[in-house]
């Protein structure tokens, strides 16, 4: 009977997804492209930042010879096999193919444990970024644990910001990269229904073999700084993975000697109308200088086309009439096009103004 139940569901829940679900053109949206290698050479400072999309949550943030990474998700199976009890796995192919240098990232940030943000993670780790170390919430270090030793894994359940109350820092090796996780929420998928809930409480003896079976586990935001040798902040950046529900998510209030306004924002368009208030909320409560639209496009076996469209069951329309209204009067934005870098001086100033909005 519950298994009944279960298929039921996924046919429902599947035929409504298809039918109302549609993916829509960029072509008459402006989609980031990088400038060329000889031309930023000349402009970008020893102290810049580079942000590299991934796809997905996926971005490669390098600073110096340092390097840390948002969980990257290459594979993007087809959306007929992410149903129960229908078999999905990392893509070595696709990856090697398609991922970018990471064996010099030290950390992965996780913003929560779905397949598309899960799911290649152990494959990069053992095999592309294999000294890195993964961070996220506890049901992300239980699902991963039959590939990954705990020495690499860690929780932030218990580190992270929660509404006002600030968070624990955390650093890479050299000190010059820190972290905070701050408690969020996963927007729904459609009609205010949410996929893949649930926790792990223990680690599992196996992965997760089905898109079911990668559960949400806590949603989490994050800010990461990059230091100057001094500790100087020289670029702040919000991230997040999934449309949030304020107040979690928001910002919380850090130490006086902390503060310092967001330089970047990367939010997201998907399931931003499940939520109240998104992406106003976020948007205001950064006041960055510069916002990157990531998890925008229709991540459903997308590496098979070459024209990329907007994200399923979502509206560019509506999604950039309310984004136009609460982007801050002096804030650029950029919606990346995959494996596309920004260049950013300190203090979020993207270099080669030419291609923003």
């Amino acid at each position: 009977m519950k298994f009944a139940k279960i298929m039921a569901y996924f046919a429902i829940s599947t035929a409504a997804f298809t039918l109302t679900a549609c993916s829509s053109s960029v072509k008459n949206l402006s989609v980031y492209q990088e400038p060329s290698l000889e031309s930023i050479q000349s402009v970008f400072p020893e102290n810049g930042l580079s942000i590299q999309y991934l796809g997905v949550g996926g971005h490669l943030f390098r600073f110096g010879d340092q390097a840390i990474m948002t969980a990257p998700s290459i594979t993007n199976p087809h959306f007929l096999l992410l149903g129960p009890f229908v078999p999905i796995s990392a893509d070595p192919e696709m990856i090697d193919a398609l991922l970018p240098d990471v064996s010099d990232v030290e950390s992965i940030l996780v913003g929560h444990a779905h397949y598309d943000h899960l799911m290649d993670v152990p494959y990069v780790m053992l095999n592309k970024a294999k000294n890195a170390h993964v961070y996220g919430s506890k049901t992300m270090s239980h699902s991963i644990a039959p590939s990954i030793d705990a020495s690499r894994r860690h929780a932030l359940n218990d580190s992270m910001a929660v509404l006002e109350k600030p968070g624990e820092w955390h650093y890479n090796e050299t000190g010059n990269i820190r972290f905070m996780a701050i408690k969020s929420t996963h927007a729904p998928h459609f009609m205010g229904i949410n996929f893949m809930t649930g926790t792990y409480d223990e680690d599992l003896t196996s992965l997760p073999w089905h898109s079911f079976a990668w559960k949400e586990g806590q949603t989490l935001a994050y800010l990461i700084d990059f230091l100057a040798a001094d500790g100087q902040i020289l670029h702040r950046v919000y991230y997040q993975d999934s449309a949030s529900q304020e107040p979690l998510g928001l910002i919380p209030q850090l130490a006086t000697n902390e503060q310092k306004q967001v330089d970047i924002a990367i939010i997201t368009p998907a399931s931003f109308n499940q939520v109240d208030n998104y992406p106003e909320g976020i948007m205001e409560s950064s006041q960055a200088k510069h916002f990157i639209l990531g998890h925008w496009e229709d991540f459903f076996a997308n590496q098979d086309s070459e024209e990329q469209r907007f994200v399923r069951a979502v509206s560019p329309t509506d999604f950039f009439e309310r984004f136009d209204k609460a982007l801050p009067e002096k804030s650029s934005w950029a919606m990346p096009t995959l494996f596309h870098t920004q260049y950013f001086a300190p203090n979020g100033k993207l270099l080669m103004p030419e291609t923003t909005q």
